[in-house]
């Protein structure tokens, strides 16, 4: 009889302690997956941690690349009715009155609207508008609903944001699995869209921006938009 208690004691028990670990499990997934979303790597500088330290100064050929990927690139999205701005990191440079992009930035980011003419226009029509002006194309709508321009050596990153009640967002199924990262890092009101759009001199030509100046990158870098972030290997 005493046996028999002491097994369903033990049985009980390692019945609590599975639980117990499944629970901790779990909740350490959570603190991950909140901490993960949440995180900055401050991309348009080069500061993370899985790639080598970007140079404080990329070279002068470098940046009349990456200039004449964004003049062409402009060029196609414009000959198809697509309306587009500078987005992310390629607004540095005009917000800090640079003409082009910041002495350190490694590609050129612009923004789309997925709402209008790019929705009406087949993929591969798009695609064959990119190749027919020399450049390459590389889809990852699915994951991010994100497009990638490839030319000169150098990328563009094309951005489709869709409004979402008043909120420009993007979609995907990324955008699902960590929607607390998008929903703070990758939205913005829907007004700052609103027709005419501002325009900048981006090197050589002149390109739309959202309106307010510095407003987006409060959407964009919450935890820094008003400091000067630099790469690491800058030396103040």
């Amino acid at each position: 009889m005493l046996s028999k208690t002491v097994s369903l004691r033990c049985c009980k028990t390692h019945r609590l302690s599975k639980k117990t670990v499944t629970i901790v499990t779990l909740l350490v997934a959570v603190v991950i997956y909140i901490g993960a979303s949440l995180v900055d790597v401050d991309g348009y500088t080069g500061n993370k941690f899985w790639r080598p330290v970007t140079p404080c100064f990329k070279s002068k050929q470098h940046t009349a690349r990456l200039i004449e990927l964004a003049h062409k690139t402009h060029l196609v999205l414009d000959s198809m009715g697509v309306d587009h701005w500078l987005m992310y990191g390629s607004l540095w440079g005009p917000l800090r009155g640079i003409p082009g992009p910041l002495p350190w930035d490694h590609d050129v980011d612009i923004g789309i609207d997925g709402n209008g003419n790019f929705k009406k226009i087949p993929l591969e029509k798009f695609k064959a508008k990119f190749e027919a002006a020399g450049l390459g194309l590389v889809d990852k709508l699915q994951e991010s609903r994100y497009l990638s321009v490839k030319g000169y050596g150098e990328s563009a990153g094309l951005f489709l944001y869709y409004n979402y009640r008043g909120t420009m967002m993007r979609s995907g199924y990324e955008s699902w699995i960590f929607f607390i990262h998008y929903r703070f890092r990758h939205s913005f009101p829907a007004k700052l869209l609103q027709h005419p759009l501002p325009k900048v001199k981006f090197g050589s030509f002149n390109i739309s921006v959202p309106r307010g100046g510095i407003e987006i990158m409060k959407h964009l870098y919450p935890t820094n938009w008003w400091k000067v972030v630099k790469p690491k290997s800058c030396k103040d």
